[in-house]
């Protein structure tokens, strides 16, 4: 006979984010032609703090050793809210309060434009200061203008 009886059920959800831009990993079979890009920066700091994505999990040590991956979460969602490509000389505080996690971010949003063929003198920039970078031995060339670079009637 069962004078009491109790049944626990324990439930258990994981939440998951992730952010990231495709890549395209060039094959021996393609040919691509290096772009270049301005970047606009606004004269603007700005800061944002991330509590909501953090919200829901207790900080501890098993939690701290995925910092950095927390703090690039932070880091998508302040460039999101200020609709910015990148948020260029960012800083990243990361405090606790009540045993929750607040991550602030800073910096100034700026926005890729003119996206552009590379030209032989931005190559010899970039082989100078020594960022670029071949991968497989290959080379990178300034190809003349063809069917394959887009012109438009001010370059012609």
């Amino acid at each position: 006979m069962c004078v009491s009886c109790a049944t626990t059920t324990i439930m258990q959800t994981t939440d998951y984010m992730e952010s990231s831009a495709r890549v395209l990993e060039p094959e021996q079979s393609m040919l691509l032609t290096p772009l270049i890009a301005d970047m606009r920066v606004s004269d603007t700091k700005v800061y944002y703090t991330e509590t909501e994505a953090f919200a829901n999990f207790e900080v501890t040590p098993s939690l701290l050793e995925n910092i950095t991956e927390l703090k690039k979460i932070a880091l998508s969602r302040a460039a999101r809210a200020y609709k910015a490509d990148v948020l260029v000389g960012s800083t990243i505080d990361v405090v606790t309060k009540n045993q929750r996690l607040e991550i602030t971010i800073s910096g100034y949003p700026a926005y890729y434009v003119k996206f552009r063929n590379v030209t032989k003198v931005e190559i010899d920039l970039l082989k100078e200061a020594g960022t670029l970078h071949y991968k497989d031995g290959a080379d990178v060339v300034n190809t003349p203008k063809s069917r394959y670079n887009r012109t438009t009637q001010n370059e012609k």
